[in-house]
């Protein structure tokens, strides 16, 4: 099986990455490499598959788009359970399978204890670990505000962790002549200096309800979030042209070359 990794890159040092353990995942019931910190979606994608499944209702082949979990179009199912493969974290042994046509759950014998979810109280949520997300954090930090950040990414930064063109502006206003991955980092390490702001990564903010009260994933985990104040700092969405054939494996968003690239 060839191997699509990227094994040089002019700005990253990807040789860190190639050092990280190895394991073997199926596809299909074939045995594939993966490596760890790799999403299904890149190591699929760095063993040459490009084809995730087939929609449901014409049947036509789907594959990466976003790359960033806003869309659907890579799902698969992932040891019986339909995910979105450019968020679900390659596991040893993984079973994967395309998704062709919709995707169903499994059927449980037990109910869950909805009256045994763990409830906690904040003074600010931030939904979104983005530059806005952290910038809020470090004033609050400084102000000795109780704070929590919620990303549903691996690691703090948003799309500056997928930058690595320098940026203009001026320095104060936008760390002007820096790198977006290097930006992302500065921020990171400021935020990590306040005692009283919280980072929960792969966490996911799944509903505001009536009561105020904001429900997240962590871990396989759902917690209730009564914040006294909540600030979403989700960034934007990249907007894409429809076209006939846009869905098509093999069309792709900017934002995905970016994240194949830079950060898998």
């Amino acid at each position: 099986m060839a191997d699509y990794r990227i094994q040089e890159h002019p700005i990253l040092a990807v040789e860190e990455k190639s050092a990280l353990p190895s394991f073997t995942f199926t596809w299909q019931g074939q045995p594939m490499q993966g490596h760890e910190g790799e999403t299904v979606a890149s190591a699929l994608f760095a063993n040459g598959v490009r084809i995730f499944g087939h929609h449901h209702k014409d049947g036509a082949p789907q594959g990466i788009f976003c790359a960033n979990g806003q869309c659907a179009q890579c799902t698969v199912i992932a040891d019986g359970l339909p995910v979105k493969s450019c968020m679900a974290p390659v596991q040893p042994g993984m079973t994967v399978e395309p998704l062709e046509g919709k995707p169903t759950l499994p059927s449980v014998s037990e109910i869950p204890d909805m009256d045994a979810i763990e409830s906690i109280d904040i003074e600010c949520l931030i939904v979104g670990g983005g530059p806005a997300g952290l910038s809020a954090a470090i004033e609050l930090g400084k102000a000795g505000v109780r704070t929590l950040i919620v990303d549903d990414k691996h690691r703090l930064g948003g799309k500056l962790v997928l930058q690595t063109h320098k940026f203009f502006g001026s320095i104060d206003a936008c760390y002007a002549g820096t790198r977006g991955t290097d930006i992302a980092t500065k921020l990171e390490e400021e935020v990590r200096q306040f005692e009283n702001v919280q980072v929960w990564l792969n966490t996911t903010a799944l509903a505001v309800y009536s009561d105020r009260k904001v429900g997240v994933l962590r871990e396989g985990h759902y917690i209730a979030i009564q914040p006294h104040v909540l600030l979403t700092t989700t960034g934007a969405r990249e907007k894409s042209l429809a076209f006939r054939g846009n869905t098509l494996p093999g069309v792709y968003g900017a934002g995905a070359f970016q994240t194949l690239v830079n950060r898998d």
